[in-house]
């Protein structure tokens, strides 16, 4: 068999990868530089020859790791070859159809894809058909997507590139303009990008089902179901993202940096089953500019509900409900009288088990069990106390941290085994930035309670009490007294005000800014509890005088110490601003 000579004395042919309706693709090697290309052959027409021109022009605009590169167009009498980069790796359509990927993988896949069309976008170069079929994952531990075929691009130095009435792309990944046959710009692909999204995360692309005319009718694409009603295992944030991205207004969409910062956030939310494999590194250094440096990286983010491969993580949020809720009633009613006796126990008990079972219903009957006794001692007292319940409830369960929320009304039980400081660190590990929230209302209730139930010494200043200062405001009916009680109570006892200040600076992780090695880590670590001991040993006595128990704040502190420690090297690096 005679072997067929190189393409231009330079490319062997090794096989066919694919025919499409306007060319053929095949992997050849290139024998000058010792690499495979992927030659697409395309056989001369007035509007393919067109159309390979503007994939040409619009690859030699386009210089970015998720994006094909075109080494070369070659014009012969009846036929232009292209000459690109050849991705060894499956169609996203190929990975939908075996359903390889995870939701988190699918939103990295998108995140990717907002970095090759924000760098598109940003030199004048829209794609108009992004589509499962053009994007292409390589062989790879970790997702690494390549936009294809800018054959149907539209550079907007351009007055056009169609005639009036010309349908350009595919028909069921149109954006609504697109198909009415409208001016499009880059928000044009975001449409296609979100539906893209969408269809993985659902199985099924609303077209399905539907013919070429019904789609053309359609055009408007008036009716796509919310994400949040097919998935509602899924944060309502990714909805909302996508709904946006498929607005049939354009100029409501997203553009392509926002997109992606906004799929980056839906995915911190997501169950730890379904994180990402970490993005891999480009193999040859490649020119990205600033902006297209936005962090991607899925953070373990606990959120509520059942998921595949999280199911340690909503066993153990309901158990940490479950807990917190029976610490905060077993505190609570019996110290504060209103219920019979007899009734305790199962007032106690019931709570505790719908938290188990539904963290969030739990939770609010919790706290609406502890509500008469408050309101009994001081309708003052009561509504001061709804405010904070409601505001902090709402709070976390818009964050889907709902099951923490009885976390402060654990603290005094658990001061009695010198283990309420040890909460604080744990907050911040589970709830980030909304640690800080929590521990604030731990270190004001843990004061609230130590003077009104009249304890000889506060934890952790361990500091003598005066008594019970904040009796006289017993049974007041106003808010506005409370507070004004409890501003002369602080200002009196200003070692208490500093310990407020000290739980909710230790209740954020500020050990997940301290560095990714486990060297940086550890002596960062190192630093950051000694300076913590410190804070709670010296300040009271620099400051205020307050004499310090160190007996008992060395038991407390020792396991919060600890915890704190493993915690650093559990919990995953974060950037700064991203807590």
């Amino acid at each position: 068999m005679v072997e067929t000579p190189p393409l231009h004395e330079r490319y062997r042919i090794v096989r066919r990868l694919g025919t499409g309706a306007f060319a053929t693709v095949y992997l050849a090697d290139d024998l000058q530089m010792g690499r495979p290309v992927a030659v697409k052959i395309v056989q001369h027409s007035i509007d393919v020859e067109d159309r390979v021109l503007r994939e040409a022009q619009a690859a030699a605009k386009l210089n970015h790791q998720h994006i094909v590169t075109v080494y070369e167009m070659v014009r012969e009498a009846d036929r232009t070859l292209l000459f690109s980069e050849y991705v060894q790796g499956k169609t996203l359509r190929e990975c939908y159809r075996e359903r390889s990927l995870k939701d988190a993988d699918i939103l990295e896949v998108g995140m990717q894809m907002c970095r090759a069309l924000e760098h598109a976008h940003k030199r004048g170069v829209v794609h108009r058909d992004v589509k499962p079929e053009n994007i292409m994952l390589a062989d790879e531990d970790a997702i690494d997507v390549r936009l294809m075929d800018f054959g149907v691009a539209q550079l907007e130095d351009k007055i056009s590139i169609t005639t009036t009435g010309d349908l350009v792309g595919t028909i069921a990944y149109m954006s609504p303009e697109q198909a009415e046959c409208r001016s499009v710009d880059s928000r044009t692909d975001i449409y296609s990008l979100a539906l893209t999204l969408y269809e993985g995360l659902v199985r099924r692309n609303p077209a399905d089902g539907k013919r070429l005319h019904e789609l053309l009718l359609d055009a408007s694409r008036p009716a796509i179901a919310p994400l949040a009603t097919i998935r509602p295992d899924l944060p309502q944030e990714l909805s909302d993202t996508l709904r946006k991205a498929m607005a049939r207004d354009r100029y409501a969409r997203p553009d392509a940096a926002t997109f992606g910062r906004m799929l980056a956030q839906a995915a911190k939310l997501l169950p730890e089953g379904r994180r990402a494999r970490p993005p891999v590194k480009s193999k040859e250094p490649r020119a990205t500019s600033r902006d297209e440096r936005f962090v991607t990286k899925v953070l373990p983010r606990a959120v509520l509900g059942p998921a595949e491969g999280s199911r340690l993580a909503y066993v153990g949020q309901h158990l940490v409900a479950a807990a917190l809720a029976l610490c905060s009633l077993a505190y609570v009613l019996p110290h504060v009288p209103f219920y019979p006796t007899a009734a305790l126990i199962p007032l106690i008990a019931a709570p505790a088990f719908v938290a188990l079972v539904w963290p969030f219903g739990g939770g609010v009957l919790s706290l609406v069990l502890m509500a008469p006794p408050i309101f009994a001692y001081g309708v003052g007292w009561g509504v001061v106390y709804a405010v904070l319940a409601v505001v902090t409830m709402g709070l976390l369960r818009w964050r889907h941290r709902e099951w923490a929320a009885l976390l402060p009304g654990a603290l005094p039980l658990a001061v009695a085994g010198y283990l309420g400081l040890a909460l604080m660190p744990l907050a911040g590990a589970l709830l980030r930035r909304w640690g800080a929230l929590v521990g604030f209302l731990s270190g004001l209730l843990l004061a609230l309670v130590g003077n009104l139930a009249g304890w000889s010494r506060l934890p952790y200043t361990f500091a003598p009490s005066p008594g019970s200062t904040l009796a006289a405001a017993k049974h007041a009916n106003s808010p506005g007294t409370v507070l004004a009680e409890l501003a002369r109570f602080l200002h009196a006892r200003p070692e208490l005000a500093l310990q407020i200040v000290l739980f909710t600076l230790f209740s954020l992780p500020l050990y997940a800014w301290i560095g990714r090695s486990a060297g940086t880590r550890m002596w960062g670590m190192s630093i950051y509890l000694t300076l913590v001991f410190l804070a709670f040993v010296l300040g009271p006595i620099a400051l205020f005088g307050a004499p310090v128990h160190m007996g008992p704040l060395l038991v407390t502190y020792a396991p919060c110490a600890i915890i704190t420690f493993l915690l650093s090297f559990l919990t995953p690096s974060v950037r700064r601003g991203s807590l």
